[in-house]
């Protein structure tokens, strides 16, 4: 019985990487985690407002209450979700896929927004002609740079119901793009290419791992 344990140990370490390198190898799919988005409407068909467990240390016990008073100002339908930065890499989905796979899932028209307590984000309208997209980047562009997402969802709100809103946005337009608009686009793209390329690596690096165990073997054999 002695001899076989550490045989035992080294099957099911084997086991174990070869679990670990096939969920690395598998290609990014629509929703890359199974459930959260049905989760999500789930939740949002009860209260349109999600601030995710996650998120509440970076947001004041409120938030999701001030969330729903200024979305309510733009008299449509509106589904919020607001997730930490890190489940965009860790699930390699965007702001944009969740929206489509919420709204499949939920089934309803409307505002729908997803972001980060930094106020980082997507929005998409459907069944309306609201300018959901250029309301939500003018607010960005006209808070500074350290606001979260409860001011801007206020500016958005405020900028939306403006009579002279079509002028507001053709001149923020016309703007150039704020030094820090550019860093964080860019500090964006290099940590998506770090973690993709760190992905690849260390499934590489177990996946030779794998095969040299089994080389030893057969020879042992």
């Amino acid at each position: 019985m002695a001899k076989l344990l550490p045989v035992w140990r080294y099957r099911l370490a084997v086991s174990l990487v070869a679990v670990i390198v096939t969920g690395a190898a598998v290609p990014a799919a629509a929703e890359p985690a199974p459930g959260r988005a049905e989760l999500l409407a789930a939740r949002l068909a009860k209260d349109p407002v999600q601030v995710t467990d996650h998120t509440p240390r970076d947001l004041p016990a409120d938030a999701a209450d001030r969330l729903r008073t200024a979305m309510r100002r733009v008299g449509a339908p509106f589904y919020v979700v607001v997730e930490p930065p890190f489940l965009r890499w860790a699930t390699r989905q965007s702001p944009e896929d969740l929206i489509s796979l919420l709204h499949d899932r939920l089934g309803e028209d409307g505002i729908y927004l997803v972001t980060d307590p930094s106020g980082l984000g997507t929005v998409r309208q459907f069944g309306g002609g609201l300018p959901v997209r250029d309301a939500w980047s003018a607010a960005g562009r006209e808070l500074t740079f350290d606001t979260g997402v409860l001011e801007r969802a206020d500016r958005f709100a405020e900028i939306l119901t403006a009579p002279d809103v079509t002028a507001r946005l053709a001149h923020l337009r016309e703007r150039p793009e704020a030094a820090y608009e550019k860093r964080s686009r860019e500090r964006d793209r290099a940590e998506w290419t770090a973690f993709t390329g760190g992905t690849a690596l260390g499934a590489l690096a177990v996946a030779v791992l794998i095969a040299a165990g089994a080389v030893r073997k057969r020879a042992r054999r």
